[in-house]
């Protein structure tokens, strides 16, 4: 039988490209941070790496996708740990468990987490405002999730589509705010509260108003 191939060794120049992509990934961060987005160049990234503009250009297409191309590794990521949740858990608990999984990453590693939020936070908002998932991907999720439901119907397809919409708008928001917020709670922090208050509601957080006999 052929082995899998998610077993076979990573040849030596894939690996040597990874490392050099990821190099010039962080670097990036460290100048965008530093310095701002708008005021940093792509030539300035290949100098401190060390490379060519040539070489730079080789490895990644745009100075955008610096910022960009953690956030679209992050919404894989997040339909994958979907997928791999159980079948019978609550559906919300599933979406739920597959972002946080993902903020998670950022827990160990707070200076990569803070000088990606100081880069991203510096950008113009077209890319401080990347949506958690894309259309597509979200309507993959939105898919799955009225599959988990039971039956097709228009019914589940509703349910399907407010469910997955609202925790994804709750998670974007926590995050616009962690990156308003120097020296606030962790993105994962944001993240799980915003989480619980989509789906839990908000009774034991917002005042109850008098009722009229009480007035």
């Amino acid at each position: 039988m052929e082995s899998d191939a998610d077993d076979r060794p990573i040849p030596l120049r894939e690996r040597q490209r990874l490392a050099l992509r990821a190099e010039i990934e962080q670097t990036a961060l460290r100048l965008f941070a530093t310095h701002g987005y708008d005021q940093v160049t792509t030539e300035a990234i290949a100098e401190a790496v060390g490379i060519s503009p040539s070489t730079f250009f080789r490895h990644v297409p745009t100075k955008e996708q610096l910022l960009l191309g953690a956030t679209q590794r992050g919404r894989a990521q997040i339909l994958a740990r979907f997928h791999e949740r159980p079948d019978d858990e609550d559906a919300a608990a599933s979406v739920a468990a597959a972002i946080l999984a993902r903020t998670s990453q950022f827990v160990d590693d707070d200076e990569w987490a803070e000088l990606w939020r100081r880069a991203k936070a510096s950008a113009p908002l077209e890319l401080r405002r990347a949506s958690l998932l894309s259309r597509e991907e979200r309507d993959e999720l939105i898919a799955a999730v009225a599959r988990r439901l039971g039956r097709p119907s228009r019914a589940r397809q509703l349910q399907a589509g407010v469910l997955v919409r609202s925790l994804l708008a709750a998670v974007e928001y926590a995050y616009e705010l962690w990156l308003a917020d120097d020296g606030g709670p962790s993105l994962h922090d944001l993240t799980g509260r915003a989480l619980d208050l989509a789906r839990h509601g908000f009774e034991e957080t917002a005042p109850r108003r008098p009722s009229r006999a009480a007035r």
